[in-house]
C-alpha cells in the first residue's frame, strides 16, 4: 500500500511509515506489558499513560494523522475492554481480567486475520471517530474487539479472573482460621 487517501488528509504515506509497521510499533512485543506498568504505577486513571514508540517516534512524527489515530485508536481499545469488563462485576477479578484481555489483543494485533486488519485500516481511515481523545463509539470499538478476539481468548480472561476470585477466597478462608485458632 503506498497511499491510502481519505478526503484531503495522506493517513498512509510510504515517506514516512508504512501502516503495518505502525501497528508492529504500537502493538509490538512488549510494547503492551510496558504500558500496562506505567499505567499500574502511575495509579491514577490515565489510560495512555504508559504509550511509548521508542525509536520510532521521529517516523511516526512524519504521518502526524497517522500517529494520532494509532494512539487514540490503541488508548481507546484499551479502554473499551476495561469498560466491557468493568460491566461483568467481577470485584477482584477485574484487574486480572482486564490485563489478560489487553495481552489477547495485543497478541491478536501482532498477526491478525485478514478481516481484523481490513477493520482495522477501515476504522483508522474514518475521520468521524477522531475528534476527541479517546474514540466514543462503543458499537466500533466492541464490533473491533469482537473481530480481533476469539473464544479462545474470552476463556482466557474468564479462568484469570476465577483464578483471581479463588485465590482471594482461598486467603480469607485461611485468614478466618487463623483468628479463632
Amino acid at each position: 500500500m503506498s497511499q491510502v487517501q481519505n478526503s484531503d488528509t495522506t493517513l498512509f504515506d510510504d515517506d514516512a511509515i508504512t501502516p503495518q509497521r505502525a501497528m508492529e510499533l504500537l502493538f509490538g512485543e512488549g510494547s503492551l506489558e510496558r504500558a500496562v506498568q506505567i499505567e499500574d504505577e502511575a495509579e491514577v486513571d490515565t489510560i495512555g499513560a504508559g504509550l511509548d514508540w521508542g525509536n520510532a517516534m521521529p517516523k511516526l512524527m512524519l504521518n502526524s494523522t497517522l500517529f494520532g489515530r494509532l494512539t487514540t485508536l490503541r488508548v481507546s481499545l484499551n479502554l473499551e475492554a476495561r469498560l466491557l469488563i468493568e460491566t461483568w462485576n467481577l470485584g477482584i477479578g477485574t484487574k486480572i481480567a482486564t490485563t489478560t484481555a489487553r495481552i489477547h489483543i495485543k497478541q491478536r494485533l501482532q498477526s491478525p486475520t485478514q478481516e481484523a486488519e481490513q477493520r482495522l485500516q477501515a476504522v483508522l481511515l474514518q475521520d468521524d471517530l477522531y475528534g476527541e481523545e479517546f474514540i466514543r463509539n462503543s458499537e466500533v470499538l466492541r464490533s473491533l474487539l469482537k473481530v480481533l478476539l476469539t473464544e479462545s481468548d474470552w476463556q482466557a480472561i474468564a479462568l484469570s479472573a476465577a483464578e483471581e476470585i479463588r485465590k482471594q477466597v482461598m486467603y480469607q478462608v485461611n485468614e478466618s482460621q487463623a483468628i479463632t485458632v
